[in-house]
């Protein structure tokens, strides 16, 4: 089958609860007492599928469990992106979550354009998620895609009916950025900066989280969402009159290093 008759099952598979998994893991969008907005060509064609889960559930307010500190990541990290649905289906921002669905039919191949595609969409929302055609699903196939980091869902040939071949539900949301306490505090120890040191740390935690923002949000040009005391910091950052210049620091380097050697660096 193409492409959209492919996406027409799974949607048809979504909104009849015909996703099976034999290990009984009660996914978002498995789950029946949760509701599910599709969007076909989301995100300006970039993804096959979009798929909103809208949890209905009472959560409290406070974060305690490895589970709702990643959802409160997600929405710090992703606040453009889940306040427009918010505010269409009028729920709460922290019970949204997004699903991109990259879809591989009959027709196609599963090549090195995959893994950029699942990142394109960890970038986008955090997590994603890859729907296979009955071809694709052979023993070599799945011992490659079960490395990946996305969910794994293979049509079963029969009607409708899908069945979940291995699961990735984890938002990725600072991976790249992480910057490591101590690492740090040694480096600025061995240059010199003993005072003062968890302060420095604490404000590029906030750059990196706001950078973090940019990155996740401005991809398709959303709105960052910025706090109040984000904006203040950024506010304050600015009234720095330090201005610092590479461009004789480079090349004095660069002359100093003129007479080594590659066995030094080894």
């Amino acid at each position: 089958m193409n492409e959209s008759e492919l996406k027409d099952l799974f949607v048809s598979s979504i909104e009849s609860g015909h996703i099976f998994d034999s290990k009984n893991r009660n996914l978002p969008f498995t789950n029946p007492n949760n509701k599910i907005r599709i969007k076909s060509e989301g995100y300006f064609g970039q993804f096959d599928l979009v798929i909103a889960i809208l949890n209905k559930e009472n959560k409290g307010k406070t974060y305690q469990n490895s589970d709702e500190v990643e959802a409160y990541y997600n929405v710090l990290m992703r606040t453009g992106q889940l306040a427009e649905i918010a505010r269409a289906e009028k729920c709460r921002i922290d019970r949204i979550s997004f699903y991109p669905v990259e879809l591989k039919s009959s027709c196609d191949t599963l090549d090195v354009r995959l893994p950029n595609q699942i990142m394109n969409g960890i970038l986008t929302f955090g997590k994603s998620m890859v729907v296979l055609d009955k071809k694709h699903i052979n023993r070599a196939s799945l011992r490659f895609l079960r490395l990946l980091p996305a969910t794994i869902i293979g049509y079963t040939g029969t009607k409708d009916f899908f069945r979940i071949l291995s699961v990735f539900d984890r938002n990725i949301n600072t991976g790249m950025f992480n910057l490591s306490k101590r690492r740090f505090a040694k480096t600025l120890g061995e240059n010199g900066i003993v005072e003062g040191i968890e302060r420095i740390y604490g404000r590029l935690r906030t750059l990196e989280r706001i950078n973090q923002k940019l990155v996740f949000n401005e991809l398709y040009n959303s709105n960052p969402g910025f706090l109040k005391e984000e904006i203040e910091f950024l506010r304050q950052f600015s009234s720095i009159k330090t201005a610092m210049t590479y461009r004789k620091q480079i090349l004095s380097f660069v002359k100093e290093s003129e007479n080594d050697k590659i066995s030094n660096y080894l």
